[in-house]
């Protein structure tokens, strides 16, 4: 049979719960329960698959997807390894016989990635039998896939009802992923697209996942946690073209010698020569992030507010500490400079502010000291947004205590909204209070409105952006 199209994954009718199991807190439990949740609205009938029980979260319990009469297009195997042949060939067979079956996710661990023949010979015989029908295939060893737009959940890691958005995650490791994810829904800073947790690779791989994520149009940036590909010279390629599209954000992993031997053990991946990855993804207009902050943040940014137009930003601040350390961080990066302040915008600037404002000095500066109201804040983002002269506004405060986070939140959106849409540039916020300030948080979040507890994250997030356009400007 021809081969299934990725799509399966995460356009599914039916999803199939191979091992699912009827015990409150087991793993296995646990993702039933969150592809239930995560379905409702959506048509997508789940299926459990547990031959010594009949009923598990209120569903009817099969002994076997052969006994499924509904399609199934995602099936989810999630049973011991000394399993996954009779389940490979029961895949097979139900793909001949009814044509569905085209996606499956292995949960399983214990295949190559233990570095034994046996695992590895395992691991080739079980995808050579579904592979053959057509079916494609993602893992083994991995937590599967995630469509929130879709009502698609076969982790048991990542809780549903993620705010929907347009980040897509790419990941070799799946903890690695949902830990970030469980801390950030809180405060809405993700908004989610897709997740694709790839594991072993055995068959569909990150180069692919990429190229199939650049056609995705609710797919707005790509973020890739990568320890290795067998093909490294293919991903720079197709990437290359990728990023002509859409950013790609990428955290390599086994960047040293011990670094590559743990990755190795993980996923069985070949982590490669570090340098050469760091010219090729240059060269391909991947961003690279050597943090898991920075990943995570220059991912989400893209989503949540415009490419920059240039490299000339406004810094507006209510400390002058931190301002320092964001300039530093900025400096470091070699992408930006700070912007240049007619005599029209000071004057406009310094009619709303205290006179102990300090306004452009030095020049595309602006530090509105501790004497603030909602008002300045709205009037002052509201003139630098309007300045051509200008391309990204990174804000910097600590919320005062005195001001009512609801109406701080608005003031700020409000200055963001004041202008035309064709006019509005990427504004990044630090709110040093972090999590002290929740409600003002996840105001801006909701809205699309990135907030950052520290300045220098905040500054290379905007760096990447900047890079990101004169990347695109060079290939134009």
């Amino acid at each position: 049979m021809s081969k299934a199209s990725l799509n399966d994954f995460f356009e599914p009718r039916g999803i199939a719960i191979i091992g699912a199991s009827a015990k409150p807190g087991a793993p296995n439990n646990q993702i039933v329960k969150f592809a239930i949740e995560e379905s409702k609205g959506h048509d997508i009938q789940i299926y459990p698959i547990n031959p010594r029980t009949e009923e598990i979260e209120g569903l009817k319990a099969y002994r076997s997807i052969l006994d499924i009469e509904g399609p199934v297009d995602l099936i989810l195997m999630a049973v011991s390894s000394k399993m996954a042949m009779s389940v490979a060939e029961e895949v097979k067979r139900r793909r001949q016989e009814r044509g569905d079956a085209g996606a499956v996710a292995i949960i399983t661990a214990g295949f190559k990635e233990q570095g034994t023949e046996e695992g590895e010979r395992l691991q080739n015989e079980m995808i050579a039998v579904m592979t053959a029908a057509g079916s494609r295939v993602i893992g083994p060893n991995c937590q599967g896939v995630i469509d929130v737009h879709n009502g698609v959940n076969t982790t048991f890691s990542v809780t549903p009802g993620a705010l929907k958005g347009g980040v897509s995650i790419v990941s070799q490791s799946g903890a690695f992923v949902a830990a970030f994810l469980r801390w950030a829904k809180k405060q809405n800073m993700v908004a989610m697209n897709k997740l694709i947790t790839l594991g072993n690779m055995a068959d569909v791989d990150v180069t692919e996942m990429v190229e199939f994520l650049a056609e995705d149009p609710q797919t707005k940036s790509i973020s890739v946690y990568l320890e290795g590909t067998p093909n490294a010279r293919k991903f720079i390629e197709t990437a290359k073209k990728v990023t002509k599209k859409k950013p790609v954000v990428v955290i390599k992993a086994g960047r040293s010698e011990m670094g590559k031997n743990v990755a190795h053990s993980h996923t069985a991946s070949v982590a490669g020569n570090d340098a050469i990855y760091d010219g090729a993804f240059r060269q391909a207009g991947i961003l690279r992030a050597y943090s898991v902050d920075e990943f995570y943040h220059t991912g989400r940014v893209f989503d949540k507010m415009p490419v920059p137009k240039g490299d000339r930003v406004a810094i507006l601040t209510v400390v002058g500490g931190p301002s320092t350390i964001c300039v530093d961080a900025m400096a470091s990066r070699g992408q930006i400079r700070l912007a240049h302040f007619s005599e029209e915008l000071k004057e406009k600037l310094r009619a709303v502010l205290s006179p102990f404002a300090n306004v452009g000095s030095p020049d595309g500066y602006v530090d509105m000291t501790a004497s603030v109201t909602p008002q300045m804040h709205k009037e002052c983002i509201r003139y630098l947004m309007e300045d051509d002269s200008i391309d990204a506004i990174l804000f910097i405060t600590t919320p005062p205590g005195f001001m009512d986070e609801t109406e701080f939140a608005n003031a700020l959106m409000e200055g963001y909204r004041s202008v035309d849409e064709s006019k509005r540039k990427p504004l990044l916020s630090v709110l040093l209070a972090g999590n002290a300030s929740p409600v003002c948080r996840n105001i801006l979040e909701t809205n699309n409105f990135p907030t950052f507890e520290f300045p220098d994250t905040a500054a290379i997030c905007l760096s990447n952006m900047v890079r990101y356009r004169k990347y695109l400007d060079q290939e134009d």
